[in-house]
């Protein structure tokens, strides 16, 4: 066996392992393509030139055809929960739980959470939060201004 036969052979597994190891990103199977018909030119006694720039154009050839496809098929969408609803909310501290990691407890419309500030500042326990977003089961907030509390108050 030749050394190009066994160059295309490699190009081919190692790009199957690190497809396979790369979780739903369609980054390395095209080159594994490129190399596989790379790897019948071989076969079929055609010069190595030839064959390296045929796997090239295979490959850049299969990207431009596919990759945005691809990324339509595996594109995540985000699910709003009912959760995302406390978002712009008003709510209470409640409790401190952790003061050197700024964690503390908050009621948001009769729901009790975990909170805290970007700047990990532990809000007084009685005074009014607003809710930025959540990370996890955790309220990113920020204390109320007296504006956000008095217009809290005026829609009431």
């Amino acid at each position: 066996m030749t050394t190009m036969l066994w160059i295309w052979c490699v190009v081919i597994v190692l790009g199957v392992i690190m497809e396979a190891s790369t979780p739903v990103q369609l980054c390395s199977v095209w080159a594994s393509a490129g190399a596989l018909v790379a790897l019948v030119l071989e076969l079929c006694g055609v010069d190595m030139t030839i064959q390296v720039i045929v796997f090239f154009v295979v490959t850049i050839v299969l990207i431009a055809l596919t990759r945005p496809l691809a990324k339509r098929m595996t594109r995540f969408k985000k699910s709003a929960t009912n959760a995302d609803m406390n978002i712009g909310k008003v709510g209470k501290v409640t409790k401190v739980m952790d003061k050197e990691l700024g964690l503390f407890r908050v009621r948001v419309e009769n729901n009790d959470w975990s909170a805290v500030t970007e700047d990990k500042t532990i809000p007084p326990v009685g005074s009014e939060i607003s809710v930025l977003r959540i990370e996890g089961v955790k309220l990113i907030v920020e204390p109320c201004s007296t504006a956000v509390t008095a217009a809290k108050s005026a829609d009431n």
